[in-house]
């Protein structure tokens, strides 16, 4: 039996997850007067959820990170 283990940016994001992350996207998108629809906030968006896999669960953390990078 071949033997792998699960990172946590393996497992698949749930409904509440994910409106946990958007929240967040919007507040930075709202911040920035960036349209939320834009491909610059798609790459905030990536950004949110790659933090989020790599372990960042605290939304204060998470805010805080993503208006950093824009």
């Amino acid at each position: 039996m071949l033997e792998t283990p699960i990172h946590p940016r393996d497992l698949p994001l749930f409904s509440d997850d994910l409106d946990r992350l958007e929240k967040i996207l919007e507040i930075v998108c709202r911040d920035r007067g960036m349209n939320a629809r834009s491909s610059e906030a798609e790459r905030l968006g990536a950004l949110i959820i790659q933090l989020y896999r790599q372990g960042v669960k605290d939304d204060a953390k998470l805010l805080a990170l993503a208006r950093a990078y824009f």
